[in-house]
């Protein structure tokens, strides 16, 4: 997917050494359809935290990616590499130990941002509400890249 943006929108434009996730670190970014405040904006991200995946970039703009397939230009200056994550598929239980019987903690729903704090053998830490728990890996947009 990266060789590939990259070769479609031109030789300026660089991929990545991989594709790596971002989050919004601003409360209000602007998508653009190019890289350039002259580009018309194509869609406006209210989720301070929402994880994005960065694969290609040209000087101070990356080209993004949301979890619903949402692509376009955003400046680096509304990012940071804190890492977030959406949760997936409908609610989800978040236990004490990554074990599918481990004690729940919290239940969240679909689209809601957590903080990543680690993954380890399917199951990832998050941080969400004041609590830390673990969810597998599959419930999860934000931990590793689409599959190309």
């Amino acid at each position: 997917m990266v060789t590939t943006v990259a070769a479609a929108l031109g030789p300026q434009v660089r991929a990545q050494e991989g594709p790596r996730f971002v989050s919004l670190k601003a409360e209000v970014a602007n998508l653009r359809v190019g890289p350039g405040r002259r580009y018309p904006i194509e869609w406006v991200y209210q989720r301070r935290g929402l994880p994005l995946l960065v694969v290609a970039h040209f000087d101070q703009w990356r080209w993004v990616l949301d979890h619903e397939g949402t692509k376009g230009w955003m400046h680096k200056s509304l990012l940071t590499t804190h890492r977030t994550v959406v949760i997936m598929g409908g609610v989800q239980t978040i236990r004490e130990r990554p074990l599918t019987g481990s004690p729940a903690i919290l239940r969240a729903e679909a689209g809601v941002i957590a903080e990543l704090l680690g993954c380890e053998d399917g199951w990832c830490r998050i941080g969400l509400a004041g609590e830390e728990g673990w969810l597998p890996e599959s419930a999860l947009w934000g931990v590793k890249p689409p599959a190309q």
